[in-house]
């Protein structure tokens, strides 16, 4: 489980992408809520990723 917790925003970005990659192959871009949830994995997997950054640093 602390293993899955350190790459839980690269995960999330990922996810983001690949919602957003499945939208355009199956011409579902029609949908906003899709493109929305894309989106959103994408900026919290960022600031996930950026904030266990910044608590991995001595600064």
């Amino acid at each position: 489980m602390k293993k899955l917790t350190t790459y839980i925003g690269v995960l999330l970005i990922i996810l983001g992408t690949l919602t957003l990659a499945l939208t355009r192959l199956n011409s579902l871009s029609n949908s906003n809520w899709l493109l929305l949830l894309g989106l959103l994995f994408i900026i919290f997997g960022i600031v996930m990723h950026i904030r266990k950054i910044k608590h991995e640093s001595n600064y």
